[in-house]
């Protein structure tokens, strides 16, 4: 009975999705509310941009009586803002280059990930949909530029790899997402975790220290990364005194038992796989606790983040962390590749290019992953795996004499 229900819905949902193409792309109607805040900016080829400016909702229950209001949240990110003023700059850039792309317009539509799944899942199929205000349809968006997290990352490439929609994040460094039979659209600008994992172990091992606590969020990201640094820590003679997870969002419960688990320790090491927000609650406790000299050594995700320097800056003197030298290129020449193309002579069916007013996002995958150019005089390109050249700098957070932060290579 189960199945010849699911068989009927497969049915009604092919025949609606016919109906649908029968009638139209310009027939279709938008269920829902867009919500207008978004960063749009008209082009031949519109690059989609997702970023964490605002993160850790504030929470509230549903009535089910009326509709649910907007969520809130708490704090707002002057990093993640960087990242879309460069994503904007560097378009802008490309658009006033007579050498690249000078028969096409760039252009842009970036929207509030918020730093969360379903917020970043709704927003990313708004991008992909175009803008219904001005008209652009989905075609127009060929590339869908990534969230900051490697989980959002993974749930939008579930999510849109049936577009065969290219998706190139800026930050999402899980080495899972390096599996190109799971996650076949998925490139990245930043490296693989599976080469900071390697330098945090000889970091380690550089300074003696071969008792050292490990703790992250509970999320794929932190987990393949604790699970690779055990392995690879095991070559050097450093050993973990603890692993401990702790929840995305920080409970008073989970604190509790995270401090804990720190203070029952004789380790003053701790490598911290996380993020600026759960760096934030942990600090909060810590000088709750009044527990000083830790040694903390950051994961690239907060070892730049100098947030957490205005209130914790005495607690956090020392601490060092390996930084994306280069987080953000300017994207990724693959256009350019493809307006060279020489009718006759195309990589595609029957030696054919591809229309540049109409790129097919599959098409735009072939050239990006084909992609070797030089920026901030350094090569890019990308390997097998859609992985760039591992570039990193070791950061040493220090005390200027005013107090403000030097983040010293």
């Amino acid at each position: 009975m189960a199945m010849l229900a699911a068989k009927l819905l497969m049915f009604l949902f092919l025949s609606q999705g016919q109906h649908c193409l029968a009638a139209g792309l310009d027939n279709c109607i938008f269920l829902g509310e867009e919500g207008k805040n978004s960063l749009y900016e008209e082009g031949d080829v519109v690059i989609g941009g997702l970023f964490p400016l605002h993160y850790s909702p504030v929470s509230s229950l549903p009535k089910y009586k009326t509709k649910p209001t907007p969520i809130k949240y708490k704090y707002f990110s002057s990093r993640a803002l960087r990242w879309m003023l460069t994503m904007t700059f560097a378009i802008k850039e490309i658009n006033h280059r007579s050498d690249l792309l000078p028969h096409l317009k760039l252009g842009f539509h970036i929207r509030d990930s918020c730093d969360d799944i379903p917020v970043s899942l709704s927003a990313a199929l708004l991008l992909v949909n175009g803008q219904p205000d001005v008209g652009t349809r989905a075609e127009s968006l060929n590339r869908d530029k990534g969230d900051a997290a490697s989980g959002v990352s993974m749930a939008l490439l579930k999510a849109l790899g049936s577009f065969h929609i290219p998706l190139v994040s800026y930050f999402a460094s899980c080495s899972c997402l390096s599996n190109q039979k799971e996650f076949p659209t998925f490139m990245r600008t930043m490296p693989s975790d599976a080469f900071q994992i390697r330098a945090l172990a000889r970091l380690v091992s550089y300074f003696g220290w071969t008792w050292v606590g490990v703790i992250g969020v509970d999320s794929d990201y932190a987990r393949f990364a604790i699970q690779l640094f055990l392995k690879e820590s095991v070559k050097y003679a450093v050993c973990a005194s603890y692993t401990h997870f702790y929840p995305v969002g920080l409970s008073q419960q989970a604190l509790d038992e995270l401090l804990d688990v720190i203070q029952m320790s004789s380790s003053k090491v701790i490598i911290n796989f996380s993020n600026e927000q759960q760096m934030q609650g942990i600090m909060r406790e810590v000088r709750y606790r009044n527990i000083t000299s830790l040694q903390w050594i950051a994961s690239e995700s907060w070892a730049t983040a100098k947030s957490l320097w205005e209130k914790f800056g005495d607690l956090l003197t020392g601490t060092l962390g390996f930084a994306i030298r280069r987080a953000d290129v300017i994207p990724a020449h693959a256009l350019e590749d493809m307006s060279n193309c020489k009718i006759g002579q195309g990589p595609f069916l029957n030696r054919t290019c591809a229309d540049l007013k109409n790129v097919k996002p599959w098409q735009l995958i072939h050239y990006m992953k084909r992609a070797h150019f030089s920026a901030l005089g350094e090569k890019v390109h990308f390997d097998e795996n859609g992985d760039p050249i591992a570039y990193y700098d070791l950061m040493n957070w220090q005390r200027r004499p005013d107090g403000s932060l030097h983040l010293l290579k």
